[in-house]
């Protein structure tokens, strides 16, 4: 009896220490799993409110042409989608990334669509929620690459790109989710399937607009030669110092972006399409964002944020070689001579 005893308690004891030795197991790897988190994966959230907004005018002569101040820290670069003259979808977005695994899960995707000059809310719409009903399998690509697009009919539509949820690589499974601005109808559609229902807002007459202007990325330093700090899109966007950056929707509409302190003080263009703005007390370092329509020329964007009477300067200005026609580097003088020489345009 007593040696069954002692067996018996030595059992216990063999059981207690596995058991030890599971737990112990357990929370190492809870451990693990959690600094594995805390260095590797890391949540996001963007939430931008229209009280964020400092300042908004539409066009005096054309209404589509809006001008929006945020502060220093709060500009409305890659979330906050904007129809000028019309709405602005403000997100309300929370994701998670792993760094290590190169992939991220979207925790939540709202838009709030608001008039554009009121604030107005219209409607509220879950994204997220929208394309899981409709693709389970799939996933919203970038919480960052929403777009706005519009119908032939003339409807307005949020646009995203979902992709497989186990593999996040495979382009060919990738659809596209149009939901309606105002009624919320989803539409979902396979690649470049349905694009002569649904298109950019060029199918508005808005028009084209040429991405490789003398301006885009300051190719050959026309915006510093004018006394404008550059923007230098290969810089972490997070770090770039403000100055004015023009870029091209690609439907008619070109986005500038300036600090305050860098408009002109006379301006007959500028100041007759948005009067409110000469009279506008702000600080210096807010971002003014432009978006101008009807496809406008570099020549014409520079002057519109130059002083009156000042004239275009080419000073210093070069066309890399990478970048022209017949692979040489060529001075600039004109526009002419960088439409003669540049590759793209």
């Amino acid at each position: 009896m007593k040696r069954f005893k002692n067996k018996l308690i030595y059992i216990l004891i063999l059981l207690f220490l596995a058991l030890t030795a599971v737990v112990v197991k357990m929370a190492m790897e809870y451990q693990r799993e959690a600094e594995y988190r805390r260095e590797n994966i890391k949540t996001n959230v963007i939430k931008d409110e229209y009280d964020d907004t400092l300042y908004i005018e539409t066009g005096t002569v054309n209404p589509v042409n809006t001008v929006i101040s945020t502060s220093k820290d709060k500009e409305f670069w890659y979330t906050t989608l904007i129809l000028p003259g019309q709405y602005i979808c403000l997100p309300d977005i929370e994701y998670t990334v792993d760094y290590v695994e190169h992939r991220y899960e979207i925790k939540k995707l709202n838009y709030k669509v608001c008039d554009l000059t009121t604030g107005r809310v219209l409607n509220t719409i879950d994204v997220k929620t929208i394309a899981e009903e409709l693709e389970p399998d799939k996933i919203i690509t970038d919480s960052y690459l929403g777009e706005i697009n519009i119908e032939t009919g003339g409807d307005k539509y949020l646009n995203f790109s979902l992709m497989n949820k186990k593999d996040q690589s495979d382009k060919t499974q990738w659809r596209q989710l149009y939901v309606n601005l105002e009624t919320e109808k989803a539409i979902i559609r396979l690649g470049g399937d349905g694009l002569n229902e649904i298109k950019s807002l060029s199918a508005d007459g808005i028009g084209d607009t040429n991405e490789y202007s003398a301006l885009l990325d300051d190719m050959i330093g026309l915006i510093q030669a004018n006394g404008f700090e550059p923007y230098d899109s290969l810089r972490d966007e997070y770090e770039k110092t403000p100055g004015l950056d023009v870029w091209y929707w690609g439907y008619g509409i070109v986005q500038i972006d300036i600090p305050k302190g860098y408009l002109p003080e006379k301006n007959e263009t500028l100041y007759a399409e948005f009067p409110g703005l000469a009279e506008y007390e702000g600080s210096d370092d807010e971002i003014l964002t432009f978006y101008i329509s009807g496809s406008p020329s570099s020549e014409e964007i520079l002057k519109m944020f130059m002083e009156d009477g000042q004239e275009i300067s080419f000073e210093g200005c070069v066309l890399p070689a990478n970048s022209s026609k017949d692979g040489q580097e060529h001075e600039i003088h004109s526009f002419e001579e960088y439409e003669q020489w540049c590759e793209y345009s």
